[in-house]
């Protein structure tokens, strides 16, 4: 195989068919990452997989150039051409050793047998030219065209290989709005490939084996679910879509993800809950049969919420007095870690939020009055220029609790501050016979 013996071997020959790699198309590429997946750790030791995953990573750069430019360019036929020469791999060279430690192959096998590969409306390879009868002119064509042209065979690689993948998108520069997009089309193509549906894990299995088969298949699923979780908190926060952040955390609620991968995503969540919404925030208590009796939302979740937004504004802050005051004025207005852009109104932006969902779970028989004034009392003072909001919640919930308890009234009215209460919000509460004396 080697030169001792002649001209022309296998090796040769190997290590000049890896050097065109730059000229491969982007499904080529994928195909050898799944060759891969049977020669670790040798493809990994020889440099093959970071060989592979770099060229993905330089045409999705190019293609990013190519295609997110305006609909206008008149040299969009030239520019997914690859500028980069192709690398050179002597396979008699070993590289250094991952950092990443190898994880189940187990989505690969699942999903190679499934037979199926994710259905999408686009099939584009990222090295193929704008086609002339596409409408460029046309911004949803545009919107449309960006959004899945990688999309073809992603969610059957494996965890380990999408993870490498994603350390090289990151290390070529790539917006993390694309990355985060990449990460979630893979993990909605995979959970159903491994069997995943919300009625999958409350149905009983018909027998041992079918049991088997379901905690295997939940164990792949949380896998995988924790992979990408993991690799979503790498990248700034605000490059993630909320909505797509409370669908993780209702799918890692469901296959019962480890503490620190809901923790994670709770404080992706939270470091912005200033752009959720009340209908985000409006999550359904998981019944348990010890539970049976528990309020209707989780209101547990949003304190939680709460107190990392509150974290992390304290942290922001923090940050902005070491830098001193000459750039004070200047950093509320830049991105400051993880969160995105920090706003002087995003605490009353919250403040707005909280008194709307005390609102809306105020008339739940079932809420605890010492819940309702934990989470009335979880913001600080100036996080609401008025108390009318959070009044009229309280009004509600003690009409919603006529049997309360003096004492319990007395602990949630203490929350409300007349004097940030309209005229009209204080003769109401001068004739409110529910408010306690």
């Amino acid at each position: 195989m080697t030169e001792e013996f002649g001209a022309g071997n296998l090796i040769e020959y190997t290590e000049v068919f890896l050097s065109t790699i730059s000229n491969w198309s982007w499904k080529d590429i994928i195909t050898l990452l799944h060759s891969c997946e049977t020669l670790l750790p040798l493809a990994e030791k020889f440099g093959i997989i970071q060989l592979c995953v770099d060229s993905l990573a330089l045409k999705a750069k190019s293609h990013d150039y190519c295609t997110f430019s305006s609909p206008n360019s008149n040299d969009s036929s030239n520019a997914c051409s690859m500028s980069a020469s192709p690398k050179s791999l002597s396979l008699n060279q070993t590289s250094g050793s991952s950092k990443l430690g190898r994880d189940s192959s187990h989505l690969s096998y699942l999903s190679l047998n499934a037979n199926r590969s994710p259905s999408s409306p686009c099939s584009l390879d990222p090295c193929c030219t704008i086609s002339p009868h596409c409408n460029l002119n046309s911004r949803n064509h545009h919107c449309h065209f960006k959004q899945n042209w990688w999309c073809e065979d992603m969610s059957s690689l494996s965890t380990y290989m999408m993870e490498r993948l994603i350390l090289a998108l990151e290390t070529y520069s790539i917006e993390h709005k694309y990355i985060a997009n990449i990460l979630l089309k893979y993990l909605e193509a995979s959970l159903p490939l491994l069997g995943y549906s919300p009625l999958s894990v409350i149905s009983e299995a018909g027998d041992m084996n079918g049991k088997r088969f379901k905690d295997y298949s939940q164990r792949v699923q949380r896998e995988v679910l924790q992979t990408v979780v993991c690799l979503l908190y790498r990248l700034d926060w605000i490059a993630i879509p909320m909505k797509s952040l409370f669908e993780l955390r209702r799918v890692s609620t469901v296959i019962g993800a480890s503490h620190s991968c809901k923790g994670q995503v709770e404080e992706m969540i939270g470091s912005q809950l200033h752009m959720a919404t009340l209908d985000n925030i409006l999550v359904p208590r998981v019944k348990h049969r010890d539970r049976r009796y528990s309020c209707l939302y989780d209101v547990d979740l949003v304190l939680r919420l709460v107190r990392c937004f509150l974290r992390v504004k304290a942290t922001k802050d923090l940050q902005a007095k070491t830098e001193g005051s000459n750039d004070i004025e200047v950093l509320p207005k830049m991105a400051i870690g993880y969160g995105g852009s920090v706003q002087s109104n995003q605490l009353e932006t919250v403040g707005i939020l909280i008194d709307k969902y005390l609102t809306e779970i105020a008339p739940d028989s079932l809420l605890k009055a010492s819940k309702f004034s934990e989470l009335a009392e979880a913001l600080p003072s100036n996080a609401r220029e008025t108390h009318d909001g959070l009044y009229r919640a309280l009004d509600i919930y003690l009409q919603a609790h006529p049997s309360i308890s003096k004492k319990d009234a007395s602990q949630i009215c203490k929350a409300i501050d007349l004097a940030k209460l309209s005229f009209e919000a204080c003769k109401h509460v001068m004739q409110n016979p529910r408010i306690p004396a």
